[in-house]
């Protein structure tokens, strides 16, 4: 009985992966995509001992404008439902909402410094801005890898950071009685299209 059930463990494990592996090779496609389009974004992609994994939240699809938050004239602000993340594996939606404590914090959130989007935007070049980001209540700042070009007539911010889960005290979940864990770092890539108007406001276009 044990042997049969280790080898049926051992296959669901197997089937995780193919299933995973290729949904993620997919979306991270879609990303490079996003990415050259100047298409709103954000990804979340991590790794367990069995497969890599990613959840995507594709802005360019949503038009509820309230997901856009201005915090206070010197933060931009941009709440992301966490049930509007598509996960490259379906298997892992319900583990992710319970992960994110869904039930208690339904937002992830990602902020930056106006004055250094302004100051970022006019030379294009130079330091990235720091970003804010909050999950499950706790919010976290940290220095970025980033770029802004021009897309059209505004600006195009992508970039991307890895964190750990911890940081945020979330326990990386377990399935199959321990068989796959989920590793303590991820990686937040994002893009977003940034509006500059004639008096200097700042705004993201969702």
């Amino acid at each position: 009985m044990n042997g049969f059930f280790h080898i049926k463990t051992a296959f669901l494990a197997l089937v995780l992966l193919m299933n995973t592996g290729v949904a993620a090779f997919s979306q991270a496609r879609e990303m490079a995509s996003a990415t050259a389009n100047c298409e709103n974004f954000v990804y979340i992609s991590g790794e367990s001992n069995v497969s890599p994994f990613s959840f995507r939240y594709n802005t360019a699809d949503i038009s509820d404008k309230k997901n856009q938050v201005i915090r206070d004239t010197g933060i931009l602000e941009i709440g992301i439902p966490i049930r509007d993340f598509e996960p490259s594996n379906p298997m892992m939606y319900g583990d992710f909402l319970t992960l994110m404590k869904e039930s208690e914090y339904p937002r992830i959130f990602v902020a930056f410094s106006r004055r250094q989007l302004q100051d970022l935007g006019q030379e294009q070049q130079g330091s990235c801005p720091e970003i804010h980001i909050t999950i499950a209540g706790i919010t976290r700042t940290y220095q970025i890898q980033c770029s802004m070009v021009k897309c059209s007539d505004q600006l195009y911010l992508s970039g991307e950071k890895k964190i750990r889960l911890s940081d945020f005290r979330l326990r990386p979940p377990e399935k199959l009685l321990g068989l796959v864990k989920v590793h303590n770092e991820i990686k937040v890539n994002f893009g977003f299209i940034i509006t500059f108007t004639n008096n200097n406001i700042i705004s993201a276009k969702l």
